[in-house]
């Protein structure tokens, strides 16, 4: 048997369902709940300043570069801030949910709590799950599509599908998931892309996989 060497790089930790943790019991939701809420908070902020970034250096660079690349950057800038202002106005429900429990007396709080609980956990599943990675997908090939075609800037266009792509998915694959994880004890599928060169085969083998992990 010819000897194999693999390198894998994990590019995400869920997918769909969730892994083994299990679910807490109600006198820890409310603390987890507000742990969960700061996390998804600095993660909202955090790539709010990234797109914001983005699209304010792509204006930046306007009159910097050639008139004919000016289009590839204001298309650019466009598709950064809509990632923008859909990051920064669409949060977590999890943020609202702490919201809505401080509003609420004391005594009505422990009723409310696993409802609110439940939303939050829900809503992180759904917010990782593949339409948005669709969405992602589409709404990248657009922008470098507008570019490509419409301005037969292909490479540059190309680019912009790629980064823009790249980018989206690293900012779902990032999304808090503390609560969407805890409590099914299903599957988790963790995509990996993996060298492999293989002795006496020309050229190395790269495959894609969905690992599942307990």
């Amino acid at each position: 048997m010819r000897p194999i060497a693999s390198l894998t790089i994990a590019c995400c930790w869920l997918l769909h369902g969730a892994g083994a943790r299990a679910a807490p019991t109600e006198p820890d939701q409310e603390q987890q709940l507000r742990a969960e809420a700061s996390r998804a908070r600095a993660w909202r902020y955090a790539w709010s300043g990234v797109n914001a970034g983005l699209t304010v250096g792509a204006f930046v660079a306007l009159p910097l570069d050639r008139r004919e690349a000016r289009p590839d950057w204001i298309v650019s800038g466009a598709g950064s801030g809509l990632t923008l202002l859909t990051t920064f106005f669409l949060p977590l429900r999890v943020e609202s949910a702490v919201a809505e429990l401080d509003a609420l007396p004391p005594v009505q709080r422990a009723a409310r709590l696993p409802r609110l609980y439940r939303e939050s956990a829900a809503d992180e599943r759904e917010r990782v799950s593949w339409p948005w990675h669709v969405a992602n997908v589409g709404v990248s090939a657009l922008a470098g599509g507008i570019i490509a075609f419409g301005y037969d800037h292909y490479v540059s266009g190309a680019i912009t599908a790629a980064v823009s792509t790249s980018l989206g998915e690293a900012q779902l694959f990032t999304q808090p998931m503390r609560l969407g994880s805890a409590g099914s004890g299903g599957l988790r599928l963790v995509p990996r892309l993996a060298f492999t060169p293989r002795a006496g085969l020309s050229p190395p083998v790269w495959t894609l996989s969905l690992a599942g992990v307990l």
